[in-house]
C-alpha cells in the first residue's frame, strides 16, 4: 500500500515537473547570443540544462519530452517563418546530447559516468546535428524557402554543404556541448541526490 502511495506520488510529481521544466528551457531560449566567427543562424542558449535536469530526475525519455513541450512552446509564441526547421533541430541537438549524459550516468552510477556522458553527449550531438544538416534540414530549408541552396551557402559565406557543416555547424555544436557541460556538472555535483539517488556516488 505505501508503495503504491509513493508511486502514485511520484508520479504526480513528474506530471508536474515536466511542464514546469518545460517552461522554464522557453524562457531561457530568449536569452540567445550569436557566437563570433559563426554563421548567424546559430545561436547559443542554455534551454538545454531544464530537460537534462528532468532526464536526470525521471530518465532520458522525460528529458527529450522537456525538449519536445520546449520546443513547442517556441513554435507557438516565437516562430516567426512558420518553417518548424530550427525547433525540429534543436529536439533533435537536445534528444542527441540528453540521452547519451542522462544514460551514461544511469550506467556509470554518478558524477564519472556523468561526465563522460556529457563528453560524449557531445559529441554525438555534434555528429548527429552534421548529418542531420547535410542530408535533411538545410535542403529543407532551401526547398521551402523556395531558394537554389548555393544561394542559401553564399549567405554563410560557405562554398558547399559540407564546408558549412564541417566549420561551421560541427565547431557550433561542440562549443555548445561544452558550455552546456561547463554548467551542468557544478549543477548536477551541488543538486546530487536531489536529482537522482546515484548522484553522489
Amino acid at each position: 500500500m505505501k508503495e503504491t502511495a509513493l508511486h502514485s506520488t511520484r508520479s504526480t510529481q513528474k506530471l508536474v515537473t515536466i511542464p514546469m521544466l518545460a517552461a522554464v528551457a522557453f524562457i531561457l531560449q530568449y536569452l540567445e547570443f550569436p557566437i563570433p566567427l559563426m554563421p548567424s543562424f546559430l545561436k547559443l542558449d542554455f534551454s538545454t540544462l531544464p530537460a537534462l535536469i528532468g532526464g536526470l530526475m525521471y530518465g532520458p525519455v522525460a528529458g527529450i519530452i522537456v525538449e519536445v513541450l520546449k520546443n513547442a512552446l517556441h513554435m507557438l509564441f516565437k516562430n516567426t517563418d512558420g518553417l518548424l526547421i530550427g525547433e525540429l533541430a534543436n529536439v533533435v541537438a537536445g534528444a542527441s546530447f540528453i540521452l547519451v549524459a542522462v544514460s551514461m550516468q544511469r550506467l556509470g552510477q554518478g558524477k564519472k559516468g556523468f561526465l563522460l556522458g556529457l563528453a560524449l553527449g557531445t559529441l554525438l550531438m555534434s555528429a548527429v546535428m552534421a548529418v542531420a544538416n547535410a542530408f535533411f534540414l538545410l535542403p529543407a530549408y532551401a526547398a521551402l524557402y523556395q531558394m537554389p541552396m548555393e544561394t542559401l551557402l553564399s549567405t554563410f559565406g560557405a562554398t558547399s554543404v559540407w564546408s558549412l557543416v564541417l566549420y561551421g555547424i560541427v565547431p557550433f555544436n561542440i562549443f555548445k556541448g561544452a558550455m552546456l557541460s561547463l554548467v551542468a556538472y557544478p549543477v548536477y555535483v551541488k543538486l546530487g541526490s536531489r536529482l537522482n539517488p546515484r548522484a553522489t556516488n
